[in-house]
């Protein structure tokens, strides 16, 4: 079976049952009665998959533009809606740089599928334990390259991320494109049309956010808590992702 077609019947599988992923209370307990906030989002996951706006006292989100492929169009406030009933307060800011929040302000960060849309995966990380306080929690989730578009790249090297962690790399990096135009699988991105069209998209990737910057595994987001002084107290693979759990040292 082709990879494409092997990721969308797992889309339809998971569609068709939508119960939550084995594990997912203990997840539940971690955040149960903390304030936190979401880097992209509201994700489908926390609702069913992996439900934790259910038990948290609070969510804030933060989104890069006021303009999202994913979230049509936003504003700042008190419109972060997470739940029916839920709200908490919207940012629109770069998600690895959260100049709203004063250190230690929060219990946890939560991340779907989204660190790979950035440039500088360290940097991000290093201001999300920023935010939160001593014990507090990281949750990132991100795809696994076999599901998706990704499965012709190979994972990161570390190393790499350290280069752009030290260099300052930036949002308008585009230093993987030619890896991505050569190995994108576009029949498994829905969005992208043909290579002229995937190209154009790409090349304005600061104002779309589209790219895949790194591709991740989970040996690689070990390392990567480890070197911003958290642990890893949860990890847990579904077919489309991979869910890891860092607790701030």
């Amino acid at each position: 079976m082709s990879a494409s077609r092997l990721a969308k019947l797992t889309r339809n599988l998971r569609r068709a049952f939508r119960r939550p992923i084995a594990g997912y209370r203990d997840y539940q307990a971690v955040f149960a009665g903390k304030s936190g906030i979401e880097i992209g989002g509201p994700s489908k996951i926390f609702r069913r998959d992996l439900p934790i706006y259910r038990v948290v006292k609070s969510l804030d989100g933060v989104n890069f533009s006021a303009w999202t492929v994913w979230e049509g169009s936003l504003t700042k406030g008190r419109v972060f809606r997470y739940t029916k009933s839920r709200i908490g307060r919207q940012f629109i800011g770069e998600g690895s740089d959260l100049k709203m929040a004063v250190d230690a302000c929060y219990d946890f960060v939560i991340s779907c599928n989204n660190l790979e849309h950035m440039a500088n995966p360290l940097a991000a990380l290093i201001e999300w334990r920023r935010v939160i306080k001593p014990g507090g929690h990281i949750l990132l989730i991100l795809p696994r390259k076999e599901s998706n578009f990704d499965h012709r790249r190979s994972v990161t090297r570390f190393e790499h991320l350290l280069d752009d962690w030290r260099a300052g790399t930036d949002e308008h990096d585009l230093t993987h494109l030619p890896e991505i135009l050569e190995l994108h699988d576009r029949s498994m991105d829905s969005g992208s049309g043909d290579l002229e069209a995937f190209t154009a998209r790409s090349l304005k990737n600061f104002e779309n956010r589209c790219l895949h910057h790194h591709v991740f595994d989970t040996a690689l987001i070990a390392r990567m808590f480890d070197h911003v002084d958290m642990d890893v107290v949860l990890e847990n693979a579904i077919p489309t992702d991979y869910i890891v759990l860092g607790r701030k040292r």
